[in-house]
Parts: structure tokens; C-alpha cells; sequence
């Protein structure tokens, strides 16, 4: 009984032990194994927190171990297709620099890039033609579907005159290559995005036993920030945990985060979570089964009962869940992502990918047109954002409150929720120094005389951090994590329970009316590798899973609304490039010690193209993060000479883009089934910003510039007249932006179950309440009646407060009753 006391504090304190797999991981070297000891944070020795891995139950299964089980003739595909992107290059102008050397010389293969990659593709693509991309390897492996895939390429003059892809040179293997890419064939250019985007991304990513990679050297990459690893260990050099109890919480809430009061991980026996729940005060029953069947809806493993369930803990469900908690009522917050603990995180882009981005962040619309970015950790989008806080523009609120006849978007209490959520995260617009993307931006603008203006961040003006994608390392970026769960910890109402995924809303048929109420939903999660099942009653239910992922919640739950998981609207973003040497020092600008990679991620913006006083849908003008994985799969590829003739340039390559508030939209049909069409209208704004984008790099003094056309094609700024540059500049930003031909990305998705005022037309009421089931809520970003136009952090927080008082008018009417 002292023993499982123990671990009940452990479960609510947050510890875990984390196991090695020989498996594959994406960016995570395999066979690597390191020990951790489980500490009872009452206690905080500071020596053996370093070694804890205080991030959460699930992040194992968020890591999402992937193991190659393609047979030898597909691995034999791969391995060729990878090193056509990845050869092996002889000759190059790159000096005696060693790692240089060694950058060119190291193909996909001698870096294990293949197995990597063969791991992804059998474990970690969702994506519905993937096994149409496993038929394809097979064929490449055989005569006939060379034949058929590659056409009069593989055919020689000398014996065998008829070559598999595999045994063809490398000269025809790219000509092959460039065939795929502009072949009339859709499916052929999918093909020869899809393995370029997995060969790059994985070469870039992967690490070794020393959490290097090789290639990070020769292009001026850091690899994680430099002053985490040194705050990490000056904390821990400096004692601080022989004081009293709350200077040891203080000390652990700094290292740690402050959730970690309020974690219950799945990972332990049944008994135990129980009893950590029902320290949290959760009213819970354990089902007794004396067979050794799987638990099931009907025979779950615990049934808890609370008075507000929300599912997602993001900008929407953070907020639901702080507001409900601070007033008195028990919640519980299920996340399908882990906890990824601040002295956890590795600021590394492969296993950040994994740890806390939806599907390891491979995720694409069903023709690839679109990549998409979305996350799935405890803190959702607002964990691994850009800080942009942005408030919802004001012709967007008139728009939303006029058309969609929604009075919400310019009432007082809308007004009150931006001003409360902005004042929570300590939103603010000033910058100390400003990193290298947008000092490009705001000089060229300054230049060309177009607007330009401060973006407001939840965090301070000296927070200069480019690793924000992958995690806060200190706590100064204000996401949900470190803000309105945190409201949930200290109020002793709630718990967080990551690493499970709701599987279905529970309700039943309302008395005298075919309406039907919410009463709980059911919940999975993965333990000692078998899925277990619980169930948990409420009184409200509040889905807050993201614009991707609650249509198919909904639609599993037996919701018939037509326009659940339709709407769909994803902010397309195009961008272009440019580069600034660093050499000579005396004439560097920006200076020389200014990377691409590091600083404030959005710093500044310019809505020239946005038409902001028009109709309100144009393009914003803003800055990426983009690590060596990211910058490698947007980047053309032309040759395996090319790309890393480019790669070596990353670290001084400024990148800008544009982003479109859209009017056209998709369907989400499943979480790995997502369909999405520009309008022209979109198109042509994209076409507006890159014009734009592409003076702004030239006049900031880019000596060379592009976009991200397959083709390749660049411009040397300083070598040609005003003549050749606007023709350049002509071409380039007309291209068409549909086929393949560019990559186009979002990291925002919206719509997809809106807000309106008849159900017709709409999923959800003004309340945020679903017009099929009463006491089911939605508080996530598929609520937007349309897309935004700008970073969506402060709207969904603002609409989820909204949606949280209703909440509570809803749970005190259940209460008098």
C-alpha cells in the first residue's frame, strides 16, 4: 500500500519513465536508449530531475515509434529514390572545409536515410493513397513497372537494354525525376513530391547518438537553441532545492512547467489512475472484470464523473477549461497529445515533429496541394506557435455580424474576451532586437514605402527565440500550458489527462423531443500495448479537438448535420526567398551573427496586398520558422547537386511569405482525408503578395532571390537591369500555384463546423452550442463562420470565452434544478 501510495504521487506529479526502441523514429536515432528515474515531486531532488522525463504518459506513443516492414525489393525503390534526390557529389565549389566535404560527399544512403524513410512511409503517412505509393516502390523494383512508370528512360543500348529504376545511373534516375515532377500525370507528380519531401525531411532531421546531425555543420545550423542546454544545467548547478516545500515547487514549476500538479498519466494500473483521479476529487468507479476481455463502451475500465468534460487543450479548450475550473466546477481535460515538460524538450525539429505536431506533421489535402501543420500536445496550436496574437480585425467582426447575422462578434462581451485573453498572455508589441526574416521584411518595406507594423506576441520584447515552433524552453511565450490551465491546476477543480483520444460523445434522447443531450463521452488510450477504454459522465461536453479533428469526432458520435466537416478553410501560404552573404564581414547586412533561424519568429507584418479597407480578402505579408527540415522540403529541387548547393546557403536565406485569407474551402472527411480548392480570387492574391515579396527581399539587398517554382529558377539582384529584374520578378509571381508546381502550406485551419444562425447552414449557434445535441459545446477554430484573414490565436480564445460563459449559464441552470 506505501508502494502505490507512492505512485499515486508520482501519477499527479508527473513523472514517468521513458523506454529505448530499436524501431525507427522520425528525426530520432534508432537503438537509443536513455535511463530515467522516477522522482516524487514532493521531494525535488534537482540532480535526479535531469534526468526525469517529466513530460507525460503518452508522449511515447506520441513519439509514434515507426518500424520499416517494406519487403527488400520496395527498400531496394527507396533506397534509389533517395539517393537521387541525396547523391553522393564529388565535385563541388565548397573549399577545404571538412564538414563542407563531407556534406557533398555523404549520400541518403550512407547516412541511413532510406531505412528512415521506409519506416515513415509504412508507420507514419495517414495519408489515403499511401498504399498506391508502396504499389509504386514495388513496381520500380520489376521491368515492366519501370516500363510503365518511367517510360523510354529505362531502355539502353547495351545488355540488359532494359533497366529496373533501381539499376539506372544517376543521370537518368533525375532525368526520371524531372519527368515525374511536370508530367501530365497527377498522380506521377505527387510521386515525385511525396519522395522528395520524405527524403528531405528525414536527411535533415535525423540524429545520432549525440543528437547531431551531419549535415548541420557544412550549413551553419546550431542544431537546439544553445542557451536551453546552458539554462538547463546553470539551474541545476545552482542548487536551489535545499530550501523549504514551496521554494521547491517554485523550483520544479521553473524547471518543469506549472501543470505538473495537475497531470494524470494513463500509463499505470487502473487502481492507481482511480485513485490519482479521485484526489482531484473525480467521483470514479473501476469495472471489475473476471475475464481478461478488452474493455468496451459497454464494459469500460473506468467510468468518472465530473461536471464539464473537454476534449483538446489548445487555445479553445484551455481557455473552456480555466474559465470553468476558476468558477467552481469539476473538469476534465482529455488531450490526445502528451505533455511535453519544459526541461523534456529537445528543440530538435525530427522528434519535436513527433512529440507535438498532429501525425508527426505529415500531413497534406488528399492531392498533396496543401501541407499542413497543426499540434496535438498539452497547449495545442498555442504550444508550438509563432506568438502572433492579432486581434480579430474589425471588418472580419462587422463581416461576421452582418452576413452571418452572428451580434456576438461586435458585442460587448466579444470586445471584453479579447481584452481578458490578451491581458492573460501578456500581449505586447515591442522588440528589443529583431531576428534575421523580419529585419528583411521591415527594411524592405520601409524601402519600397510599403506598411508595415509590429505584431503583438504573448511574450516579452527581449523573448528572442527562433525554437518557438518546437516548444517554450522558459515559459515566457504565454501559450494555454502557462496560462488557462494553469487557472485549472491551482483552482483544485480540474486534471489534465494526456495521451488519450476521445472516441465518442455519449448522449442520449431528451424526454418529449427528438433532440438529444450530451451526457460524457468515451475515451481510448494505449496501455501496456493494448487500447483500454473509459467513459466519462458529464453534465456539459465541450469539444475543442481543432478544425481537422472534431468533424470526424462528431460524425463518430452520430451527428447528421450536413456541414460538419465541410467549410474547411486553411490560410494558403506561398513564399520566396533570399539570400544574404556573410561575407565580407565589414558589409554584412543584417549582420553577420544574425541567422535565419533564430529570433522572434513574427516580429513584423505588412498588409500592402491584405485590402483590409476593401473587401477584406487579400494576403498579409509575414516571416516563417523554418529549421533545416522545413527549409530543405519548400526549397526546389533540381539536382542532388543543386539542393545542396542551397542547403549550404540556409543559415543567411531570409525567407517571407504570403498568406491569403481564402475563400475557398474543403472537406474533412476523416482525420487523414482532407480535401481542399482555392478560388481564383485566392490564387491571384498569393500572386499579388510574391510580387511584392519578392521587391521586398531586392531592396533589402538580397544578392540573389527566388521563389519556390520547381524549376529552380534564381536571380542574381546585383548582376542585372531594372529591365531583367521586373521581367523576373513578372514571371515568377505569375506562375500558376495549383498542379504541384509550388508547394503551398498552412498552419491554420478554420470552418470546418461554423458558427451561424440556423442549422441549415451551420453546426454550432452563436453559443457555441451544437444545434443537433444539447449540452455539446464546440470551442476550437472550426467554429470561424469564414476564414480570418490573420493568426487566429486571439479569436479562438476570445470566441472560446464566450463560449465558456455560456457554459456556465448552462451549468447553473442544471445546478438550481
Amino acid at each position: 500500500m506505501e508502494e502505490n501510495g507512492e505512485i499515486n504521487n508520482i501519477m499527479r506529479n508527473g513523472s514517468i519513465t521513458r523506454k529505448g526502441s530499436s524501431s525507427f523514429r522520425l528525426g530520432v536515432v534508432s537503438g537509443r536508449k536513455k535511463d530515467h528515474t522516477v522522482v516524487e515531486l514532493g521531494s525535488i531532488d534537482t540532480q535526479r530531475l535531469l534526468q526525469t522525463a517529466n513530460n507525460n504518459g503518452g508522449r511515447e506513443k506520441q513519439q509514434s515509434i515507426f518500424t520499416n516492414s517494406l519487403s527488400l525489393r520496395q527498400m531496394k525503390a527507396v533506397t534509389a529514390l533517395c539517393d537521387t534526390i541525396i547523391p553522393s557529389v564529388n565535385e563541388f565549389a565548397g573549399g577545404s572545409d571538412e564538414s563542407v566535404s563531407k556534406f557533398y560527399k555523404t549520400s541518403a544512403s550512407m547516412a541511413g536515410t532510406p531505412d528512415r524513410v521506409g519506416a515513415v512511409i509504412c508507420e507514419g503517412l495517414k495519408h489515403p493513397n499511401t498504399w498506391l505509393l508502396k504499389l509504386v516502390l514495388w513496381l520500380l523494383s520489376t521491368w515492366f513497372g519501370t516500363i510503365i512508370l518511367c517510360g523510354m528512360a529505362c531502355f539502353s543500348t547495351q545488355f540488359p537494354f532494359l533497366h529496373n529504376y533501381p539499376d539506372l545511373p544517376l543521370h537518368k534516375r533525375q532525368e526520371i525525376m524531372h519527368s515525374w515532377s511536370s508530367s501530365c500525370f497527377r498522380h506521377l507528380r505527387m510521386l515525385f513530391k511525396t519522395v522528395k519531401v520524405l527524403t528531405l525531411l528525414v536527411f535533415f532531421t535525423q540524429i545520432d547518438e549525440s543528437e547531431e546531425n551531419p549535415s548541420w555543420e557544412a550549413i551553419g545550423y546550431c542544431g537546439p537553441d544553445p542557451e536551453f542546454k546552458t539554462q538547463l544545467k546553470n539551474h541545476f548547478l545552482e542548487g536551489r532545492s535545499n530550501g523549504g516545500q514551496e521554494e521547491k515547487d517554485v523550483d520544479a514549476e521553473e524547471v518543469i512547467g506549472p501543470l505538473y500538479k495537475g497531470l494524470v498519466h494513463l500509463n499505470y494500473p487502473r487502481d492507481i489512475t482511480a485513485d490519482a483521479l479521485r484526489q482531484f476529487g473525480f467521483s470514479v468507479s473501476v469495472t471489475r472484470k473476471k475475464t481478461k476481455t478488452a474493455a468496451s463502451l459497454s464494459s469500460p475500465s473506468l467510468v468518472i464523473q465530473c461536471d464539464a468534460v473537454v476534449i483538446g487543450s489548445g487555445s479553445g479548450g484551455g481557455v473552456v477549461a480555466g474559465v470553468l475550473a476558476k468558477a467552481g466546477y469539476k473538469v476534465l481535460v482529455l488531450e490526445k497529445g502528451g505533455y511535453s515538460a519544459r526541461n523534456n524538450l529537445s528543440l530538435l525539429e525530427g522528434p519535436t515533429m513527433n512529440q507535438m505536431y498532429l501525425s508527426s506533421g505529415l500531413i497534406a489535402t488528399d492531392d498533396m496541394g496543401v501541407f499542413i501543420l497543426a499540434g496535438s500536445t498539452v497547449g495545442g496550436g498555442s504550444a508550438i506557435n509563432w506568438s502572433a496574437c492579432i486581434k480579430t480585425p474589425d471588418h472580419v467582426r462587422k463581416e461576421w455580424c452582418e452576413s452571418n447575422e452572428l451580434e456576438l462578434f461586435e458585442s460587448e462581451l466579444y470586445k471584453e474576451a479579447m481584452d481578458t485573453v490578451c491581458e492573460k498572455m501578456g500581449v505586447q508589441d515591442g522588440i528589443e532586437d529583431e531576428g534575421f526574416n523580419n529585419a528583411v521584411l521591415r527594411k524592405g518595406c520601409q524601402e519600397m514605402g510599403y506598411p508595415v507594423s509590429n505584431i503583438p506576441r504573448n511574450s516579452p520584447p527581449d523573448h528572442y527565440c527562433g525554437w518557438c515552433c518546437m516548444g517554450c524552453k522558459d515559459g515566457r511565450k504565454k501559450g494555454t500550458s502557462e496560462t488557462w490551465l494553469v487557472d485549472l491546476v491551482k483552482s483544485g477543480n480540474g486534471a489534465i489527462l494526456p495521451g488519450c483520444e476521445a472516441i465518442k460523445v455519449l448522449h442520449k434522447t431528451k424526454k418529449g423531443s427528438d433532440r438529444k443531450i450530451a451526457h460524457g463521452v468515451a475515451f481510448e488510450y494505449e496501455f501496456k500495448g493494448t487500447k483500454d477504454i473509459c467513459v466519462v459522465e458529464s453534465k456539459v461536453t465541450i469539444v475543442a479537438c481543432g478544425a481537422l479533428r472534431t468533424p470526424p469526432l462528431l460524425k463518430r458520435s452520430g451527428l447528421k448535420n450536413p456541414n460538419i466537416g465541410r467549410n474547411l478553410h486553411l490560410h494558403p501560404v506561398t513564399m520566396a526567398w533570399g539570400y544574404f552573404p556573410d561575407e565580407p564581414a565589414s558589409e554584412v547586412w543584417p549582420e553577420a551573427q544574425k541567422k535565419s533561424f533564430e529570433g522572434g519568429i513574427m516580429t513584423a507584418m505588412s498588409p500592402v496586398v491584405a485590402e483590409f479597407e476593401k473587401s477584406g480578402y487579400g494576403a498579409v505579408i509575414q516571416t516563417p520558422a523554418l529549421h533545416p527540415g522545413m527549409f530543405s522540403i519548400v526549397m526546389p529541387w533540381v539536382s542532388g547537386t543543386d539542393i545542396k548547393d542551397r542547403m549550404r546557403k540556409f543559415s543567411r536565406t531570409a525567407h517571407i511569405f504570403a498568406l491569403a485569407r481564402d475563400k475557398g474551402s474543403g472537406t474533412v472527411s476523416s482525420p487523414s482525408c482532407i480535401s481542399y480548392q482555392m478560388e481564383d480570387t485566392d490564387e491571384e492574391n498569393l500572386k499579388k503578395g510574391i510580387d511584392k515579396v519578392l521587391r521586398i527581399l531586392a531592396t533589402a539587398g538580397a544578392e540573389e532571390i527566388g521563389t519556390h517554382h520547381k524549376n529552380g529558377r534564381t536571380l542574381k539582384v546585383k548582376e542585372v537591369s531594372c529591365h531583367e529584374f521586373e521581367k523576373f520578378v513578372k514571371e515568377e509571381s505569375s506562375r500558376p500555384l495549383t498542379g504541384l508546381s509550388i508547394p503551398l502550406c498552412s498552419a491554420h485551419q478554420m470552418g470546418s463546423c461554423r458558427m451561424g444562425s440556423n442549422p441549415k447552414e451551420s453546426v454550432v449557434n452563436q453559443a457555441g452550442e451544437t444545434w443537433e445535441m444539447e449540452g455539446l459545446y464546440l470551442a476550437d477554430s472550426s467554429v470561424f463562420p469564414s476564414a480570418l484573414g490573420v493568426n487566429p490565436m486571439i479569436t479562438v480564445q476570445a470566441i472560446a470565452y464566450c463560449t465558456a460563459q455560456s457554459v456556465l449559464a448552462a451549468l447553473k441552470r442544471k445546478r438550481s434544478r
